[in-house]
């Protein structure tokens, strides 16, 4: 006899049953669920062209392949550190991943990979072919967002982040617009508002020759005389002329080598902020800075002259021996700028204030009444009582 239990366990077995011929007629689904590549074809080498948008921004970075160099042609064509292109493509070469972690449009805000809501969006143009490509933001453990164009389907990989992906120009160049190792400045010379300040190196005198002092034996000769260690090589100074008068010193005052040492740190690496126009004219600059350098066996080397024009909160810097110009940020070169008498030379200590004593009477040039001397005494005090 049936009862219910058993009638319950008939349906359950039946269930299975059903299931187990579903997955025989689907065959063996595995494949779908394993990783594949998400740009088949897509070559790192034929790639021609990167252009870069961040969220909330309209201009766009773009990088241009040109001959066998990389420009950033949004920027002046400022050269493009090829390193950071590398960077970027090779890993999109390998993005891969299983199933999807959405196949609906509801979800890209979300996840921020929509067309007008994301992280990153690049275009890549690959052998002629563009290639759209959203990064948003964090699918799971060292996973992100990945959506290419026209696809509803969002995948989780790994490789890239939307936080690597540079969108400010400096971030795909190479920062440094002047290198120059300051220990090889030899002399520097600004000129602003018709005045100049120029600081020459001058190399300390070479040590003299002791000869054979000291080799020598003291007396009968038994004596051996101590090995003095050789001094120190002197450091080298500074003369420094303002408005072509050489720097006088007051007594009491003298040079400041940490100010020197400041600007010279200034001058050796100026680091840009932004690609400008070089084509900008810079016949009356704000001031124009002159890097020279040190000799190199017979040859000296051509100084550096930059023009320098104040732009809002930026200098735009030329070197004329550069093509190229920059944007800087006014704080790395305002100090070379406003160099001068006073900001050259440390000024003696003020004198100490005079002592002051809190007690009274004190420095009225009178002394204090000492006991017994002179002072009032009790009646009877230091003095013999006469009889009545």
């Amino acid at each position: 006899m049936l009862t219910r239990f058993h009638k319950v366990l008939i349906a359950i077995l039946a269930v299975q049953l059903v299931l187990v011929v579903v997955v025989a007629l689907r065959g063996d689904d595995t494949g779908a669920m394993k990783e594949h590549t998400l740009l088949a074809g897509f070559d790192a080498a034929k790639v021609t062209r990167v252009q870069v948008l961040a969220g909330g921004t309209t201009k766009p970075i773009d990088i241009v392949k040109r001959d066998a160099g990389w420009v950033l042609a949004s920027g002046f064509d400022y050269p493009v550190d090829p390193a950071k292109v590398t960077e970027l493509v090779t890993p999109i070469t390998k993005l891969s991943a299983a199933a999807p972690i959405a196949t609906q449009a509801s979800r890209h805000k979300q996840l921020k990979v929509a067309d007008d809501d994301f992280e990153r969006k690049l275009v890549i143009t690959d052998n002629g072919k563009d290639v759209t490509l959203y990064v948003g933001g964090s699918a799971g453990a060292r996973r992100t967002a990945v959506r290419i164009g026209g696809d509803d389907k969002v995948y989780g990989v790994t490789g890239v982040s939307a936080y690597t992906i540079g969108t400010e120009p400096h971030q795909w160049v190479d920062p440094s617009y002047v290198k120059v190792p300051r220990d090889e400045i030899a002399k520097l010379v600004v000129m602003r508002d018709g005045k100049t300040t120029e600081l020459s190196r001058v190399a300390p005198p070479a040590p003299a020759d002791t000869g054979s002092a000291g080799s020598g034996s003291a007396g009968s000769g038994s004596a051996v005389a101590p090995v003095v260690p050789p001094a120190p090589p002197a450091a080298d100074h500074w003369d420094v002329t303002v408005g072509g008068a050489p720097l006088t010193l007051a007594a009491g005052e003298s040079l400041d080598t940490t100010a020197i040492d400041s600007l010279l740190g200034e001058v050796s690496t100026v680091e840009l902020a932004s690609p400008a126009d070089p084509k900008r004219d810079a016949s009356k600059p704000t001031a124009t800075i002159t890097i020279e350098r040190k000799a190199s066996g017979s040859a000296t080397p051509a100084p550096v002259v930059l023009d320098v024009i104040a732009d809002g909160s930026s200098y735009w810097v030329h070197d004329r021996s550069q093509p190229r110009a920059v944007l800087v940020d006014k704080a790395r070169l305002d100090g070379v700028l406003a160099a001068d008498r006073d900001k050259l030379v440390k000024k003696p200590p003020p004198p100490p204030a005079p002592a002051q004593s809190s007690a009274p009477g004190a420095g009225s040039g009178s002394a204090a009444p000492h006991p017994g001397a002179g002072s009032p005494t009790k009646p009877g005090a230091g003095s013999a009582a006469r009889p009545g």
